[in-house]
């Protein structure tokens, strides 16, 4: 059971960082020099007191094998809940487009 959270942490990261980034804001607004990005986005991407890109930051990709069950569950979560609020605000940036 742990193997799976490893993996589906580790797809859900990957997902997020594709997905959501700052790379992905760009294509999508065309905002190459991230003059105009969200304050809601911005907080996302670098707030330390939510959660947020910062916060849930992995340094290496083995550090998820040294993670408690509790410790995945909970990123996953966390995981979860952030793409969530991404995906609204990306949603919102396409329409604009």
């Amino acid at each position: 059971m742990i193997t799976n959270l490893k993996q589906t942490l580790r797809k859900l990261y990957a997902y997020r960082l594709i997905n959501y980034g700052n790379t992905a804001y760009q294509h999508i607004t065309n905002d190459w020099h991230f003059e105009n990005v969200p304050t809601q986005l911005k907080e996302l991407w670098h707030g330390q007191d939510v959660v947020s890109f910062i916060t849930l930051s992995i340094a290496y990709d083995s550090d998820i094998d040294f993670m408690s069950h509790h410790e995945l569950v909970r990123r996953i979560d966390n995981e979860y809940y952030l793409i969530a609020r991404l995906e609204k605000i990306f949603s919102d940036l396409r329409k604009r487009k």
